[in-house]
């Protein structure tokens, strides 16, 4: 179990973890997630990262950063704020970052699954994907593996190549940072993917990953779940709804869907349909233009008043 953290500090360290550089601004952390910030940090699952000189002004309520410059006089950071009409000096956890501890995460998940290997994880790629090995999990043989940012159609395609030669091994699952991955999706080796996200404890005080879920997906069953309507390739080319496939090439209408699929998994139901339109930078006003030539759309978004939603 992972110290004091709670299942939503470790939401927020996966969030994290899907960032290209997984680090997280001492601004952002006072700012927006102060009641996590002693539990992330002593849990030792991120350690200083590098001095930033870009910070928030603030004496400007707008979210406006500015550059901050080091001041032999006055020994500190320091940026002039034309709100205040003067030089502040810069607050020291502002200049703070906090990278995460990808090692602190591979551990978390060797001990959550039961791997008690001394030898240390395989790197398969660079940063992104891990073999932890292999071990019994609830009387069941599996390899472990965990990836990040897989979601990605580019590194999710590096990594299939990266299991490639490795077939043979025992089939087990790819844990990954990554949202949603889904449940049917099979990779070299017959190996399934699962998310993170989908398989902590929610029975202990803390945070814990539920051995249960996972030989679930081992073993095709899912205690407690059932299975989603909604499936869909990395990219949203494809997405099937209760059965039915809907294919989109263009990359704003899959980048439309894409939010709207992320919508309903949240829990979101309805979405403001111009501001989704505005996400993709659309020139068109109404769904109706944005997918003219098909008309199938109709069939899998529904819309009225100003709002679009997934027919699920």
């Amino acid at each position: 179990m992972a110290g004091t953290l709670t299942w939503q500090d470790f939401l927020l360290i996966m969030d994290i973890c899907e960032l290209p550089v997984p680090r997280l601004g001492g601004a952002v952390m006072v700012d927006h997630f102060p009641e996590a910030r002693e539990p992330l940090l002593k849990s030792k699952a991120f350690s200083p990262g590098p001095l930033q000189t870009i910070v928030p002004d603030r004496t400007n309520h707008e979210g406006r950063t500015v550059e901050a410059q080091w001041d032999d006089e006055h020994r500190c950071y320091r940026y002039f704020s034309v709100d205040h009409g003067g030089w502040m000096q810069v607050p020291d956890e502002d200049l703070r970052t906090y990278d995460l501890d990808l090692n602190w995460l591979l551990d978390f998940v060797a001990k959550g699954v039961g791997l008690r290997n001394e030898v240390p994880p395989l790197c398969l790629l660079p940063n992104h994907l891990w073999d932890l090995g292999t071990g019994w999990i609830r009387g069941r043989k599996a390899t472990v593996m965990v990836g990040r940012r897989i979601s990605r159609s580019e590194v999710f395609r590096q990594c299939v190549e990266a299991l490639r030669p490795r077939r043979g091994r025992p089939p087990g699952v790819l844990l990954t940072s990554s949202r949603r991955a889904s449940w049917e999706l099979e990779i070299p080796g017959g190996h399934r993917v699962l998310s993170l996200r989908d398989c902590l404890s929610m029975d202990k005080v803390g945070c814990d990953i539920d051995q249960e879920v996972i030989l679930g997906v081992l073993t095709g069953f899912t205690p407690g779940k059932k299975p989603s309507p909604v499936h869909y390739s990395n990219d949203f080319s494809s997405l099937t709804v209760h059965g039915r496939t809907f294919a989109f090439r263009g990359d704003k209408q899959k980048q439309f869907v894409g939010m709207l699929v992320r919508a309903w998994e949240s829990g979101e139901e309805r979405c403001r349909t111009g501001e989704l339109l505005e996400n993709v930078e659309s020139t068109s006003l109404t769904l109706v233009k944005f997918f003219s030539g098909r008309s199938d759309w109709k069939e899998l978004i529904g819309y009225g008043q100003g709002f679009c939603w997934l027919k699920v």
